[in-house]
């Protein structure tokens, strides 16, 4: 499973992080950029679980709660996702060639 971090607004190239997950789906993502106004970080997964589809991966988004942002150079706590459960079918759950 690959997981990225984007920042969407206002410069919605800023890529603030990406990696993939362990064995037991877990995975930690940290990122960092310079902007004047409010970031919308978003979460990507892309993933095969559960899929009969080849080739391409399953892409769900989520948008990260703004408790999830802090101005310190060193955050003082993390963001936990919880358990997200990937064999589900997410209402805008796109598929992807390619991994952006």
């Amino acid at each position: 499973m690959t997981i990225i971090m984007k920042n969407l607004s206002p410069d919605p190239d800023d890529l603030l992080d990406q990696g993939y997950s362990a064995q037991n789906g877990s995975f930690f993502l940290e990122g960092k950029t310079e902007e004047g106004t409010p970031i919308d970080p978003t979460l990507k997964i892309y993933h095969n679980c559960n899929d009969e589809l080849e080739p391409g991966y399953r892409k769900v988004v989520f948008t990260l709660p703004d408790k999830s942002i802090t101005r310190a150079a060193k955050p003082n706590s993390t963001f936990d996702a919880g358990v997200i459960q990937l064999e589900l079918e997410f209402k805008d759950e796109e598929r992807e060639f390619t991994i952006d």
